[in-house]
């Protein structure tokens, strides 16, 4: 199956000869996160605008592939960090709330293999393990 992913362009060359690392980033939330590669079901799906940033297309088996809502990881890194609101100043709005939509991140996260277009809002793709090159390729819009 085909996902998305977006990257620096400044990337590109490293990416293409190494292939994409896994992070642990955002693993303090929820292990779903933890040692993944972020896509999109779709190029059209990516949430971070630049110039800078190019569109990959990666070729993935889609049992090695969970599908959840980003919005509500979102809405948990929010209420836990403070947020846009508090120049990212790292103050916990309310630690309850984060776990709650943690909850929710959690419970409606599914197997790639069994969604269904529109079962989750702002759908991202956290796919198990390092991409090698060989399913990477650059996406080019038709």
């Amino acid at each position: 199956m085909k996902v998305y992913h977006y990257t620096d362009k400044a990337n590109l060359n490293s990416i293409m000869h190494s292939g994409l690392k896994t992070t642990s980033r955002y693993e303090s939330f929820t292990e779903l996160r933890k040692d993944v590669v972020f896509c999109w079901l779709s190029p059209s799906d990516n949430k971070i605008f630049s110039d800078d940033t190019i569109c990959l297309e990666i070729t993935v088996d889609e049992n090695d592939c969970i599908v959840a809502s980003m919005d509500y990881i979102s809405f948990a890194m929010m209420y836990k960090y403070g947020g846009a609101k508090y120049g990212g100043m790292n103050i916990p709005i309310n630690e309850k709330a984060s776990e709650l939509f943690v909850k929710l991140y959690e419970t409606t996260a599914i197997l790639l293999s069994q969604y269904k277009d529109g079962n989750l809002f702002s759908p991202e793709v956290l796919v198990k393990g390092n991409i090698t090159p060989e399913n990477i390729r650059i996406y080019i819009d038709k």
